[in-house]
């Protein structure tokens, strides 16, 4: 039998916890049978005087309705009505029990988070005993969970050097609409990239500022040519520079001409 909390909890909580009550009420009744937990988590379950979003996760039974569209559709409905009916601040995420114990076996930060923080709002006598777990000091993740997070370092260091460079990309894109918005704006036709720099010169930009398109260029080219394949923090932060620069002259000219 799913026990409902009944203390000082709103008194604790506040407004916020009182509302996400209601909408546990809403949805329970009809889904009891596959609905493991729903949890009351996030910021505002830490203090009481929060009023922005309210998170509620809603832990269901996956082994009921392991492929059951129409019912996955209709239970997403059904939270949708609810949401609007009681408060449309609540943000409602929805783990399957398989996902749950995943993520929990794997220690992933997110589960410990909602584990330590979260408060049942409806628990079949599922996320209790895993809290208290917790609390005692028993869910320890696996050796396994640890060699996982620790492999995940080089991936992200990695990743971290490809959005840099990802990111140059936009900021000399950026550059380069600018520059044939302008130019066309001028009279002539959208030019190459290649044509760019002489067209520039054309409409009377600086010398500084062309060059600065040019070494961007050069960069842009060796990035997609994959000769460039690092970029630390402050040469981004300085190409950025030139690129806000530029970019804040174009549209200086363009505005002239529009």
């Amino acid at each position: 039998m799913a026990k409902k909390e009944e203390n000082n909890l709103d008194e604790l909580y506040g407004e916020d916890y009182k509302t996400a009550l209601r909408l546990a009420n809403e949805i329970f009744p009809e889904f009891s049978s596959v609905v493991k937990s729903i949890i009351y988590f996030g910021s505002s379950s830490r203090k009481k005087a929060a009023r922005g979003d309210i998170d509620v996760l809603i832990i269901f039974n996956d082994a009921n309705v392991i492929s059951d569209k129409d019912f996955k559709m209709y239970f997403s409905k059904k939270v949708d009505e609810a949401v609007k009916k009681v408060d449309e601040r609540l943000h409602i995420n929805v783990v399957t029990l398989t996902v749950f114990f995943e993520n929990l076996i794997n220690a992933k930060p997110v589960v410990m988070n909602v584990l330590r923080d979260g408060v049942a709002l409806i628990d079949t006598g599922f996320f209790a005993p895993l809290k208290i777990l917790l609390l005692k000091g028993k869910l320890k993740p696996s050796a396994e969970a640890i060699l996982n997070s620790a492999a995940r370092v080089d991936a992200h260091t990695i990743m971290s050097k490809l959005n840099l460079l990802s990111a140059f990309q936009e900021l000399y894109l950026s550059m380069l609409d600018a520059a044939q918005a302008t130019i066309m704006a001028y009279g002539a036709v959208a030019p190459s990239p290649e044509k760019v720099p002489d067209l520039l010169k054309g409409i009377k930009i600086p010398a500084s500022q062309i060059t600065n398109f040019r070494k961007m260029q050069l960069v842009f080219k060796k990035v997609e040519h994959r000769e460039l394949n690092k970029m630390t923090g402050k040469e981004y932060d300085a190409y950025k520079k030139k690129a806000e620069s530029f970019n804040k002259l174009m549209e200086a000219k363009l505005r002239k001409k529009i």
